[in-house]
C-alpha cells in the first residue's frame, strides 16, 4: 500500500523520527508526515501531502533475544580473536615440526627462516585484511566484511593443512595463513565494530570483552592441541592448524543468519530494517533506550556536517564521496585525529610481552633447560590462568573503568618483566633455576595481559563516532598487525642471538612509557555514549598549538638576528669556516684514496 501512495511523488522523506519508544503490539499507529525535498536551494518546502498509515510494527523473533545476540557475539568472536590459536599452536608445533622443515630447507637456520616467515605471514594479513574491512564497510555495511572474512577464515586453514601433502606445501601454507590473517583483520574491524553496536549501552563493555576472552581461550586450545598427547608428533602436527574448522563453520553459519547491525541501517536511514533488527538482538525494554540513543546521535552527527561557503555564500560543490576523500575530510577532523591518535597506542603497544610469550615461549623454556615435552606443558600450564580470568572478568567487566583495567595490570606486567630480567641475568641465574622462575614470571604477565587486553579491545571501538567507528578502528588494526609481524619476524632470531634478559628490556621499558601516557590522556569510556567521549576531544588538529608556538618563536630569533647585523656576520663566518674545514677534510681523504 506504501509503494502505490508513493509511486509518482519525484522525492518523499520524514520530517521527523518517531519520538515515541519502540512498542511491541500490534494496534500502534503513527502519523508521518512527508514533505517535498527536491526544491533548488535546498531546504524543504512545506508539506503539502500528508499521509496517516500504520506504522511497521516488527513481531519480535521467536526465542530469547539475549540467546540470539550471544550467539552471534560468540560467532564473531570465533572468526576473529579466536583463531589466535593458530599463533600460539605454531609456538609449541616448532619442535615436531623441525625434521620436516629440515628435509625441505637442509640447513636449521633456513628452516627457522621459513618458519619465521611461516608465522609472522598471518600477522601482515590481518593488517590486508583491516584494509579491506575499510573497502567494503564504506559501502556495504558491516555484515558483508564478517561473513567474507569468516570464508577466508575457513579457506586459509584448509590450505594450511596442506603443507606436507603437496608440492611447495610451506609456500602454499604460508600463503594460506596469509589468506587467514586477511579473514581475520576484517572480522576483527568490522566485527568488532558490530559488536560495539549490537548490545545496548550498558551491556557494550561486557560484549566488547569477549574478543580478548576468545583470544585466551585460543592461545590455550593452541597449546593444548599441540602436546604430545594430541597433535604435537612429528607425524600429525599439520592436523594441529586444522582444529578451528571446527568452530569457524558453525559460526559462519550464525552469522550468515544474522541482520545488519541495527545503529548502521538507522544512520543510513533504513529504519524499518533497522527496527527489525533492533528486535532481534534487544528486548523490547532495551530496544527503546537504544532507539532512542541512536537518533540523538545521529542528530549529533548530522550537526557536524556543515556545507561549505564560497566567498559569495553559495553553498560549494560537493565532492565525489570516495573513500579517499572521506579518509581525508575525516583526518583534517581533529576530534577524529586525536581519538585515532590514543587509539592507535593503546591498541598498538598494549601488552607487548604477548607477542613474545605466544609466539617462543616454548623455545624460550627450551633455551632454560627444559626438555621439549616439558616446555610444550609449562606453555599450556602458563595460558591457563589467563583463560579463566578472562572468562571470570566478564561478569563484572562493566561495573570497573577502563582506565583502571587497563592501567594497573600494566603496572603489574612492568614488575613481572622487571624480575624477570633480574633473575635472568648471570649473576642471579644461579640463585634459581630458569627453568621454574621464568615460567612462573611469564604466567603472571600473561594473566594481568588478559584483563588489560579486555580493556583495550573494548576501549578504542568506543572513542569513535559511529560513522568513523569502522575508519578508526581498521587504520588501529592495520598499524598494529604490520607492528606485530616485524615483530614476530624477527624475534626468535633476537632471542637467540641476544637472549631473553635483553630482549625484555625494551618490552619493560614501553610498557612503563605506556602506562604513563594512558594515564596523562586516555578518556574513560564505560557507560558513555560516543558524544559524549568525543567532547573530550579539541576539534583543532594535534600539533596546532605546538607549531604556532615554534613559529613564534623562531619569527622572533630571526628579528633578533636581523636587528644585530655584528651577530649575524660573525654566525655567517663560523658557518663559512666550519663549512671550509669539512670540505679541505674531505678533499684530503679522496686525495690519500687517489694516492694509494
Amino acid at each position: 500500500m506504501f509503494a502505490l501512495l508513493t509511486r509518482g511523488i519525484p522525492s518523499l522523506k520524514k520530517h521527523r523520527y518517531f519520538k515515541e519508544k519502540y512498542q511491541n503490539s500490534s494496534d500502534g499507529y503513527e502519523s508521518l508526515l512527508l514533505e517535498d525535498s527536491n526544491s533548488e536551494d535546498g531546504k524543504p518546502k512545506p508539506p503539502d501531502v500528508h499521509i496517516r498509515m500504520p506504522r511497521m510494527v516488527n513481531t519480535c523473533p521467536p526465542g530469547s533475544s539475549s540467546l540470539r545476540l550471544a550467539l552471534v557475539v560468540l560467532s564473531i568472536g570465533a572468526a576473529s580473536h579466536f583463531l589466535l590459536f593458530l599463533d600460539s599452536v605454531v609456538d609449541n608445533l616448532l619442535p615436531a615440526a623441525m625434521p620436516f622443515f629440515l628435509s625441505v630447507y637442509e640447513t636449521k637456520e633456513n628452516a627457522n627462516h621459513a618458519w619465521e616467515m611461516l608465522v609472522s605471514s598471518r600477522i601482515y594479513g590481518l593488517a590486508i585484511g583491516c584494509f579491506i574491512a575499510v573497502l567494503l564497510s564504506h559501502r556495504h555495511g558491516r555484515k558483508l566484511p564478517v561473513v567474507v572474512g569468516t570464508i577466508l577464515d575457513v579457506i586459509g586453514v584448509i590450505l594450511t593443512l596442506l603443507i606436507t601433502y603437496v608440492p611447495h606445501g610451506v609456500t602454499v601454507a604460508t600463503i594460506g595463513r596469509l589468506i587467514n590473517g586477511i579473514g581475520q583483520g576484517m572480522v576483527q574491524t568490522a566485527g568488532s565494530v558490530m559488536l560495539s553496536e549490537l548490545p545496548p549501552l550498558n551491556k557494550r563493555g561486557t560484549v566488547l570483552a569477549t574478543l580478548t576472552m576468545w583470544a585466551c581461550m585460543g592461545e590455550l586450545g593452541g597449546m593444548t592441541i599441540s602436546l604430545d598427547d594430541f597433535f604435537g608428533t612429528p607425524e600429525l602436527w599439520q592436523w594441529a592448524m586444522g582444529f578451528p574448522l571446527l568452530v569457524l563453520l558453525p559460526a559462519l553459519y550464525i552469522i550468515c543468519h544474522a541482520p545488519e547491525s541495527p545503529r548502521y541501517l538507522f544512520l543510513e536511514n533504513r529504519e524499518n530494517e533497522a527496527r527489525k533488527a533492533m528486535s532481534y538482538y534487544q528486548s523490547p525494554a532495551d530496544c527503546k533506550q537504544s532507539i532512542e540513543e541512536i537518533l540523538i546521535e545521529k542528530q549529533y552527527t548530522l550537526q557536524m556536517v556543515k556545507e561549505k561557503i564560497d566567498e559569495n555564500g553559495n553553498s560549494s560543490k560537493k565532492e565525489k564521496d570516495t573513500l579517499w576523500n572521506t579518509i581525508i575530510e575525516r583526518l583534517k577532523d581533529g576530534k577524529f585525529t586525536r581519538a585515532l591518535l590514543i587509539a592507535l597506542f593503546v591498541q598498538t603497544f598494549v601488552h607487548l610481552d604477548d607477542w613474545l610469550w605466544i609466539s617462543y615461549s616454548t623455545q624460550i623454556f627450551e633455551n632454560f633447560g627444559l626438555s621439549s615435552g616439558k616446555a610444550q606443558t609449562a606453555s599450556l600450564i602458563m595460558s591457563l590462568p589467563q583463560a579463566v580470568i578472562s572468562v571470570a572478568l566478564l561478569g563484572c567487566f562493566d561495573n570497573f573503568d577502563r582506565r583502571t583495567l587497563l592501567i594497573v595490570p600494566t603496572i603489574l606486567s612492568v614488575i613481572f618483566g622487571f624480575l624477570a630480567i633480574v633473575f635472568s641475568s648471570p649473576g642471579l641465574s644461579n640463585l634459581v633455576p630458569l627453568f621454574v622462575i621464568i615460567p612462573i614470571l611469564a604466567t603472571f604477565d600473561l594473566s594481568v595481559a588478559a584483563i588489560s587486553g579486555e580493556s583495550a579491545y573494548a576501549i578504542v571501538p568506543e572513542l569513535f563516532l559511529a560513522n568513523d567507528k569502522v575508519l578508526g578502528s581498521a587504520i588501529v588494526g592495520i598499524v598494529q598487525n604490520g607492528f606485530g609481524g616485524v615483530l614476530t619476524n624477527c624475534l626468535l632470531t633476537a632471542l637467540t642471538n641476544h637472549g631473553i634478559s635483553n630482549v625484555l628490556v625494551p618490552f619493560v621499558a614501553m610498557n612503563t612509557i605506556y602506562a604513563a601516557v594512558t594515564y596523562k590522556w586516555l578518556p574513560e569510556t564505560n557507560g558513555k555514549t560516543p558524544q559524549e567521549i568525543s567532547r573530550h576531544f579539541s576539534p583543532e588538529f594535534p600539533g596546532t598549538n605546538f607549531y604556532l608556538y615554534v613559529k613564534h618563536k623562531c619569527s622572533k630569533i630571526a628579528a633578533y638576528l636581523t636587528a644585530k647585523p655584528v651577530l649575524l656576520n660573525v654566525i655567517s663566518f663560523i658557518v663559512q669556516l666550519v663549512g671550509c674545514i669539512f670540505l679541505l677534510d674531505f678533499g684530503v681523504s679522496i686525495f690519500k684514496k687517489i694516492g694509494a
